[in-house]
């Protein structure tokens, strides 16, 4: 069986949805699995060669305005057009996540991708709607940054000063791993019941889901990690703060 991953993130690193297509690639053992981007233009001819002799599509891609991202939507406008002339066969999956904390947020961006589905005369084969994508990949990379640290601390208790190796010592690891697993279990649970249906080519219906966190908690934390973000990756704040000169030439053409 061959399965396209797709990620529709226009991220060069730290995207939510790469993290979620791999994921998704891993659990599907025994498939022939092929991952693609649709950060530009010139990766589209290829992948659409590609449509025609695949049995599944799974498109990972982030909520944007409620909706498909720009880039993402010209790609399926040039697809349609592809697989009507091809007469492609495939079922389509997406997963979509975003920056909310409630999964259902993503219901009219799964229901885009249904909708395409039948323009295109493909089969819809369902969705997961993911809710707090950015926290659940931070989350990815912090555990396993603390699980390193903390082995790397008891091989040196261990070897160095001749601590003996009990389950106290490798208690906090333990602790760590529940924490991890249970803020995304949800998120598991769902990526792992479709990756299921994937290899059996069956359709289910749009599921929603979201990272287990208090939203009261989850909307400060998200709202400090936007805005620190925001500042690293865009222009210094100094910057930001200065007039802008475009405004003020048009000022003076008007004074003039």
């Amino acid at each position: 069986m061959k399965i396209l991953i797709l990620n529709g993130s226009p991220k060069k690193k730290s995207s939510t949805s790469k993290f979620l297509g791999k994921i998704m690639g891993v659990l599907l053992t025994g498939c022939k699995v092929q991952y693609a981007s649709l950060r530009t233009k010139s990766e589209y001819p290829k992948i659409l060669q590609q449509l025609k002799d695949i049995d599944a599509l799974i498109l990972a891609a982030p909520l944007y305005v409620d909706g498909i991202p720009s880039h993402v939507l010209e790609f399926l406008q040039q697809a349609e057009e592809f697989c009507i002339k091809n007469s492609c066969h495939f079922l389509v999956y997406a997963i979509s996540n975003n920056g909310f904390i409630e999964g259902t947020h993503n219901k009219s961006h799964l229901r885009m991708y249904e909708c395409w589905c039948r323009r295109t005369g493909l089969t819809w084969g369902g969705g997961v709607g993911i809710g707090g994508g950015e926290m659940f990949h931070c989350l990815a990379v912090y555990y396993p940054i603390v699980f390193a640290v903390l082995i790397v601390v008891n091989l040196i208790k261990h070897y160095a000063m001749g601590t003996a190796v009990t389950f106290s010592t490798w208690q906090p690891l333990m602790e760590n791993i529940g924490i991890y697993l249970f803020f995304n279990c949800g998120i598991f649970y769902f990526i792992a019941r479709l990756s299921i249906n994937v290899r059996k080519l069956r359709q289910i219906k749009n599921h929603y889901t979201r990272v287990m966190v208090p939203a009261f908690l989850f909307i400060p934390m998200a709202d400090i990690f936007m805005t620190i973000t925001a500042l690293f990756n865009g222009k210094i704040i100094f910057t930001l703060l200065k007039k802008d000169t475009y405004i003020h030439k048009a000022d003076s053409e008007q004074k003039v």
